[in-house]
């Protein structure tokens, strides 16, 4: 599956990317939340999985506007964070349209159960 992947910690980034590569996707890469919207926008992806804490446009700007683009498929949304996991967080998160979270650090088996999840869902819509 293609997976537009925005991260802006360059370390962060290229483990996640071999990560999802050796599970078999096809990643685009993105560093900023600007960069990821520009990808999407141009050529949209059924998955994307940012980080939330960018610099300019964060992981749930990029959310609300992938979800407020119109006449496009369902797009599964994935926020990876580092912040507290707390009620309030994830209140603000799916309210902005995330459908799923991995916490740093990420570890290949919960990535690849997600992507699983992802999948499945992505089948259906």
């Amino acid at each position: 599956m293609k997976i537009l992947m925005s991260e802006d910690d360059p370390v962060a980034a290229k483990i996640l990317q071999l990560t999802l590569e050796r599970l078999g996707h096809e990643v685009v890469l993105a560093r900023t939340g600007t960069e990821a919207w520009t990808a999407f926008d141009r050529n949209p992806t059924r998955l994307i999985v940012s980080d939330w804490m960018m610099p300019g446009m964060d992981g749930l700007d990029l959310c609300r506007k992938v979800r407020a683009r119109e006449n496009t498929s369902y797009t599964y949304f994935i926020l990876l964070t580092a912040l507290d996991t707390s009620v309030e967080n994830f209140n603000q998160a799916t309210e902005a349209g995330v459908d799923d979270f991995l916490t740093k650090p990420l570890h290949r088996a919960t990535i690849q159960m997600r992507l699983r999840v992802a999948e499945r869902i992505l089948r259906f819509t």
